[in-house]
C-alpha cells in the first residue's frame, strides 16, 4: 500500500471555547412532581416449566450419545494412527507385534456410536485393520 500524502500536523489545532457544554453552573436538579403518577403496565404472564425431569432426562440421553460418538471417533482415530504406524514400520523394515495386536484388539470392538456416518467409517476402518492383521498373520504362518 502506498501513501502519497496527508494533512500536515501543523494544521491540527485545539478545540475552541465555543465547544464547551452549555448550561448553568453544572448543578443537577430534579424536576418538580406534578402529583400525577402512572400505573405500572401489566406484564405478560410467563408459562411455568411443568416437567423439569423430562428436560433433564433428554439432556442425559444427549450426553450419552455424545459420549458414545466421542469414544467411537477416538477409536477410529487410534486405528488410523496404528495403520499409519504399520505403514511407516514396513517402510523402515520392521514391525513391532504390539502395534499389530493393539490394532487387532481395536478392530474387534463393535461398539457403535449411534451416528450412521461415523459407524460406516468405523466399519470401513475396522475392515481395513482386519485385512492388515490377516496379511501379517498369513505371512508369519508362511515364514514358520
Amino acid at each position: 500500500m502506498r501513501i502519497l500524502g496527508g494533512k500536515a500536523t501543523n494544521q491540527i489545532g485545539k478545540t475552541g471555547a465555543g465547544n464547551k457544554a452549555r448550561g448553568s453552573s453544572g448543578s443537577f436538579s430534579v424536576p418538580e412532581e406534578t402529583g400525577h403518577t402512572e400505573q405500572a403496565r401489566q406484564t405478560v404472564h410467563s408459562s411455568a416449566v411443568h416437567d423439569v425431569s423430562s428436560l433433564m432426562a433428554l439432556q442425559g440421553v444427549e450426553d450419552a450419545l455424545h459420549g458414545k460418538r466421542r469414544k467411537a471417533v477416538r477409536r477410529g482415530h487410534k486405528m488410523l494412527d496404528l495403520l499409519e504406524e504399520i505403514r511407516a514400520a514396513l517402510l523402515g523394515g520392521g514391525l513391532p507385534m504390539s502395534v499389530l495386536r493393539q490394532l487387532e484388539r481395536l478392530s474387534d470392538e463393535n461398539e457403535l456410536s449411534g451416528d450412521d456416518r461415523i459407524d460406516e467409517l468405523l466399519i470401513e476402518i475396522s475392515l481395513r485393520a482386519q485385512v492388515e492383521v490377516a496379511k501379517f498373520e498369513q505371512a508369519r504362518a508362511v515364514a514358520t
